[in-house]
């Protein structure tokens, strides 16, 4: 298996290459994928990350958790914490880079972790059974392992960024499903 640090290396090599079509045409093709799965369909609270510019964009996701009046929030940074906590997310909600470069509320409203039903996570690499590789901040695993009960996870990411194993330590928590442009994969490992 791979080590973390030889992935991480791989996908940054990877991204580098990607184009801004490129991104969009395959970010709809793997939103539209995660929009139809059942568990997202009946989620009452999405928490939805606001893409990077190399990461599957978020943004359709956002307008149908909207259109069908569901309530969206975002990891946004809190200084005082140095962690991540989640903000509701508003059509009308102003935006700012934060922490990283990524977009977040400009005045957070805090939510308590256990106000989401449904969670859409990034990362650098996923496998098809569930294991996730982030930047190596911990910052996705302390949110999700803050929420005291269960919450559906669902990893989003292109195809290129999926391995057939992740190496996953006892801090890292593991998705549910993982979403790309062309698979969904449960976490038990089988594509449908």
């Amino acid at each position: 298996m791979r080590s973390k640090e030889e992935i991480r290396n791989s996908i940054r090599e990877e991204r580098a290459k990607l184009t801004k079509g490129w991104v969009k045409d395959n970010s709809w093709r793997a939103q539209e994928l995660l929009v139809g799965l059942p568990e997202f369909k009946k989620a009452k609270r999405v928490c939805c990350y606001l893409a990077a510019p190399d990461e599957v964009e978020t943004d359709m996701i956002i307008e149908m958790c909207w259109t069908d009046g569901k309530k969206v929030c975002v990891p946004t940074f809190r200084k005082e914490m140095n962690q991540y906590g989640l903000s509701d997310l508003c059509k009308d909600t102003n935006l700012v880079k934060g922490k990283f470069g990524i977009m977040e509320p400009a005045e957070p409203e805090w939510l308590g972790l256990d106000n989401v039903d449904f969670i859409i996570v990034p990362g650098l690499a996923f496998d098809a059974f569930g294991g996730r590789l982030g930047h190596g901040g911990g910052y996705y695993d302390r949110i999700l392992k803050g929420i005291d009960r269960e919450v559906f996870k669902a990893g989003l990411a292109f195809d290129y960024q999926i391995y057939e194993r992740v190496p996953m330590s006892a801090n890292d928590v593991g998705m549910d499903i993982v979403v790309t442009e062309k698979w969904v994969f449960k976490s038990a490992g089988s594509a449908v």
